[in-house]
């Protein structure tokens, strides 16, 4: 039987929002734990400044986890310990990076608010909504890259 990582990660961070909502935190999953904890950091900042969006994604991060996040468009989550996903399979709390061929451009980048519904997936990041303002909205990552000349990658940690 093949099992369904997307539906075992959702189910994980379900059980987990609300473990917290009761005041406890599983201590055998601390990325799963901490994958919450970047949605609700960055919706906290909807409507304020956020700078450029991979510094404001990079900043969410860094205060909600032990290690920090390089400036890299591809390498730094790997060195952050994430890998890729299919873009079906996304959760709360992964990171969308969007970049040229080369991995030395970045397009955008957002932290994944809901699951995928259609081609679009639901994000919070900053000047996507207005210049260099935190928002909340929907888009499909994998056409707006490629309409820039690039790809978009999903990671999850």
């Amino acid at each position: 039987m093949k099992l369904n990582t997307a539906v075992l990660r959702r189910a994980a961070a379900a059980s987990l929002i609300t473990a917290s909502a009761v005041g406890f935190m599983p201590m055998s999953a601390p990325s799963a734990v901490a994958a919450p904890a970047i949605v609700e950091h960055a919706r906290s900042h909807i409507g304020q400044w956020g700078g450029q969006c991979k510094a404001f994604v990079q900043r969410m991060y860094n205060e909600t986890h032990a290690n920090n996040l390089g400036t890299g468009y591809y390498q730094a989550y790997i060195d952050a310990g994430y890998h890729r996903v299919a873009k079906a399979d996304v959760v709360p709390g992964d990171i969308i990076q969007e970049t040229d061929a080369s991995h030395t451009r970045g397009i955008h980048t957002a932290i994944v608010t809901g699951d995928p519904v259609g081609a679009n997936i639901r994000v919070v990041d900053s000047n996507w909504v207005a210049y260099e303002i935190v928002g909340e909205h929907s888009y499909d990552p994998t056409t707006h890259a490629a309409n820039n000349g690039g790809a978009a990658y999903y990671w999850h940690k």
